[in-house]
Order: structure tokens, then sequence, then C-alpha cells
């Protein structure tokens, strides 16, 4: 979308200054001369900018997915040649949790977690009694 915003506006001012600038001109570069006009030269020049620019990021683009590919595999491969030490240990629906947790001892077992309540946290009755009392109004 930035992309856009940016080529956008640079592309209506060279179409604007192509067609303003219509006159051939004489033209030359080293040993080469021609005749065009200033806004043809302007739009090719820019489109081959353009290109060179869009080549350039496509082949580092393709070498960063090349190399993502790559590690996917390796991945992959190592993922298959080690053996899945905890895959005995649980049920078939719990796998995102690890072995040794009491959740799925407690699954295996088909019996409800016995879970420790929270010890309450009383306020400090000392705290309370050292603010200030408002004054009364009569």
């Amino acid at each position: 979308m930035i992309r856009l915003f940016i080529t956008l506006p640079v592309t209506v001012a060279l179409i604007v200054f192509a067609a303003c600038n219509q006159a051939p001109v004489e033209l030359s570069w080293l040993q080469w001369k021609w005749t065009s006009s200033p806004g043809v030269l302007a739009l090719l020049v820019a489109a081959l900018f353009y290109a060179t620019g869009s080549a350039s990021v496509w082949i580092v683009v393709l070498r960063q997915i090349r190399r993502a590919r790559r590690a996917e595999l390796e991945l992959r491969t190592l993922r298959a040649s080690q053996p899945d030490a905890d895959a005995t240990a649980r049920p078939p629906g719990l796998t995102s949790a690890p072995a040794n947790s009491p959740m799925l001892k407690a699954y295996a077992a088909a019996q409800p977690v016995e879970t420790q309540p929270e010890p309450e946290v009383d306020p400090a009755p000392q705290a309370a009694a050292q603010l200030p009392r408002p004054p009364e109004h009569s």
C-alpha cells in the first residue's frame, strides 16, 4: 500500500511532464545523438529504473524463500529422525501438554485435578487504624 502512495504520484508527475514537453529536442550521450521529446525520455528512464529495482528486490525475496524452504525441510527431517519420547506417555487427545503435567496425569487416570485453593490475603488491620478520620460537620 505504501508503494502505491509513492509510485502513483511519481507516475502522475512523469505523465504530466511528458504531456507538457512534447517538442522534439536533439539529445546526445557520449557519441550517440538522437531526437526525442524530454517527456518520453523521462518515462523510459523511469520505467528502466523501476524494472531494475523490482528485479533486484525479487532476487533477494526468492533467495529468502529458498532459504526458508531449506530450513523447513531440515526441520522436518530432524523431527522425523528423532523418536518422540513422550508419545507413549500422552493420550492421543492431549498433544500440547507436557508429559509430566498434573492435568495429563489426571486425564489419564480419569480423575479431576485437585487444586489447592490460594491462601486468602487479609488486609492489614493496622493500616486501616492508622488512617486519619475525616472531620465531622455539625
